[in-house]
C-alpha cells in the first residue's frame, strides 16, 4: 500500500503504523480498496503532487494458508459493525488481539483489478497543508476516504471543545466537530481540520481515530466528502 506524507516534528518521524496525511482509500460496498502510487512530481517549491491508482486489496492468512473469500467478506462486515459502536471498541480491539494470536491470523495486500486513480496535490504552508483531491474517475456510488494519520502512542489525546480524551478513551472511529484537534502532549503539538475556502461545509465531515494494538499504531482524522474534486487544510499548531 502507498502512503500519504509522513509528519515529523522535533527530530521524530511521526509514522508509526500510520497511513501519513492525505491518502485515499476506497469503500466499495463491502470491500476496501488501498492505492498503490503510480506517479509523483512536484509543483514549484511548495507542492508535491501524487497520482494514485486504486487497486490494493486486502488478503488474510489463517496459520500461513490463504483464508476463504468468504473470510474477507465476513471481516469485513465485522469491522463494519465494530465501526459503528464505539464504546465496545476497546475490549473488541482486545478480543481481536487474542482470537489473532490464537489462530496465526494476518493479513497482507494484493494487486487487483484497478479500480481507477486519484490525484492528489499536497501544498505547504506555513500552519500545515493544503490537500487538494481529484477523484473524478472513480465510481460514483463509492465512498471516499481521506485519511490523515500519525502514530498513535505520541497522539493520544482528542479535544473536542471542553472534552479531552485521552489513550483509550479515544474512539477508533467517530464522527467529530471541524473543531476537534488530536493532540501529543509528548511533542506539544496538536493537528486538526479544516474545510477549503468557499466550499459547503456540509458536504463534508471529520471522523477521529485511534488504535493502539499488536501491529496497530495509528492516530488520525479523516475526511470524507460527497464530491470527488475538493480541498482541505491540515493545521499543525502548537499546544498552549
Amino acid at each position: 500500500m502507498a502512503k500519504g506524507l509522513f509528519f515529523r516534528y522535533k527530530g521524530r518521524l511521526c509514522s508509526g503504523e500510520s497511513a501519513g496525511f492525505g491518502l485515499p482509500v476506497l469503500k466499495t460496498g463491502i470491500k476496501t480498496c488501498f492505492p498503490s502510487l503510480a506517479a509523483m512530481s512536484t509543483m514549484g517549491e511548495t507542492s508535491i503532487i501524487k497520482e494514485f491508482s486504486m487497486d490494493r486489496f486486502i488478503v488474510w492468512r489463517i496459520s500461513n494458508r490463504k483464508a476463504p473469500a468468504w473470510f474477507g467478506f465476513f471481516m469485513e462486515f465485522i469491522v463494519s459493525e465494530y465501526l459503528k459502536r464505539p464504546s465496545l471498541q476497546q475490549r473488541l480491539l482486545m478480543l481481536r488481539d487474542k482470537m489473532f494470536s490464537l489462530f496465526a491470523v494476518h493479513s497482507s495486500m494484493i494487486c487487483g483489478k484497478k479500480i481507477g486513480t486519484c490525484r492528489i496535490r499536497y501544498q505547504t504552508v506555513p500552519d500545515g497543508l493544503i490537500i487538494s483531491v481529484d477523484a473524478g474517475d472513480l465510481p460514483g456510488k463509492s465512498r471516499l476516504i481521506m485519511l490523515n494519520e500519525v502514530d498513535g502512542r505520541a497522539f493520544n489525546r482528542l479535544r473536542i471543545n471542553d472534552l479531552v480524551l485521552r489513550d483509550n478513551e479515544v474512539p477508533a472511529w467517530k464522527e467529530v466537530p471541524r473543531a476537534a484537534a488530536l493532540e501529543s502532549p509528548l511533542l506539544d503539538v496538536g493537528i486538526s481540520i479544516s474545510c477549503g475556502m468557499n466550499q459547503d461545509q456540509s458536504l463534508s465531515c471529520v471522523y477521529c481515530g485511534r488504535e493502539v494494538a499488536s501491529e496497530l499504531d495509528w492516530a488520525g482524522l479523516a475526511v470524507l466528502h460527497s464530491r470527488r474534486m475538493f480541498s482541505y487544510r491540515v493545521y499543525i499548531h502548537p499546544l498552549v
